[in-house]
C-alpha cells in the first residue's frame, strides 16, 4: 500500500564517503519523491545536516570508524530525522546506530520499496505530512498526544489536558514541529503577539511554562516523556513512546 505523499517539497542529505555505493539508495529516495544532495563526511556536512534545510539525513556507518555513530548522535540531538545506512547491516552495528539516535536503519542495497516505505515512516513521525492533514481535520498528532487546533484542546491518550491559552499555543507550535529541538526564544516569540523575547530572558520565562505544562501533561514530572529538555539546545515535543520504551528497557 502506498504511504502518504508529501504535501510540500522535501529533500534528503546523504552523508557518505565517495567510495560508498549510494546509487541504489538515491534511486529509491527519488522514487519516494525526495530530492537528494550527497556530501562526504566532515564538519561542514554535519553542520548542513543539523540545519533545517533537509527533511531527512541519511548517514553512512561502518565498523572501521565511530564517526558515523557520532554524527548520528549529533543529528538526533539537533532534532533532525536521521537514518543510518550500511554496506551490510550487521546486528551489532545496527544496534549501536539505534542507540545513538537513528530513527531507522537500512542497507544501501535494500529493496527500493522497503527504503521508500521506511523513509516515509520516518518523515511521517517527524511531522513532514502534518500540514495537509491539519488543514483537513484540524488535528495534530504526536504519539498519543492529539492537539485539536479547532477546539483549542490537547488530549493525552484520549484524556483532555487542561491548559491555559498560552500553554496551548506553546504545545500547538511544538506539535507542528514534532521531535525538533526548539529554542525558548523561538517558541515564545512565535506564540506572543505583543512582546519580543531576547534569548537570555526567554530561558527563564520558558522554564516557568515548562514546569506548569509538565504538571498537567506528564505522568511523572521528574521523567518527562512529552516536553523533553535537550541540554544546551532547547526543548522538543515527543509522543511518549520513546521514553516509555527506554524506561521499560532500563
Amino acid at each position: 500500500m502506498e504511504g502518504p505523499r508529501p504535501s510540500k517539497f522535501l529533500s534528503c542529505l546523504i552523508i557518505a564517503p565517495a567510495e560508498a555505493e549510494t546509487r541504489p539508495l538515491v534511486r529509491a529516495l527519488h522514487s519516494g519523491e525526495l530530492a537528494v544532495l550527497e556530501r562526504e563526511p566532515g564538519p561542514a556536512a554535519l553542520r548542513l545536516g543539523c540545519s533545517r534545510e533537509f527533511a531527512l539525513v541519511c548517514r553512512f556507518v561502518d565498523g572501521s570508524s565511530v564517526a558515523g555513530l557520532t554524527d548520528i548522535a549529533a543529528l538526533a540531538a539537533a532534532g533532525r530525522p536521521v537514518v543510518g545506512v550500511f554496506e551490510q547491516a550487521e546486528p551489532e552495528l545496527v544496534a549501536e546506530a539505534f542507540a545513538a539516535g537513528a530513527d531507522a536503519c537500512l542497507e544501501l542495497g535494500a529493496d527500493p520499496r522497503v527504503i521508500a516505505a521506511q523513509v516515509r515512516a520516518v518523515l511521517r513521525r517527524a511531522g513532514a505530512y502534518d500540514e495537509g492533514t491539519t488543514e483537513e481535520t484540524g488535528l495534530l498528532q504526536v504519539g498519543d498526544l492529539v492537539v485539536d487546533v479547532d477546539r483549542c484542546e490537547v488530549q493525552r491518550a484520549g484524556v483532555v489536558v487542561p491548559l491555559t491559552a498560552a500553554e496551548f499555543r506553546i504545545i500547538e507550535y511544538m506539535a507542528r514541529r514534532p521531535g525538533r529541538v526548539l529554542k525558548p526564544h523561538e517558541i515564545l516569540n512565535a506564540v506572543s503577539d505583543d512582546y519580543h523575547y531576547l534569548p537570555r530572558e526567554a530561558q527563564d520565562v520558558f522554564k516557568v511554562y515548562v514546569r506548569r505544562i509538565r504538571r498537567k501533561l506528564e505522568l511523572n514530572e521528574q521523567e518527562p516523556r512529552y516536553l523533553v529538555t535537550v541540554r544546551g539546545f532547547g526543548y522538543r515535543l515527543e509522543g511518549g513512546e520513546r521514553a516509555a520504551i527506554a524506561a521499560r528497557e532500563a
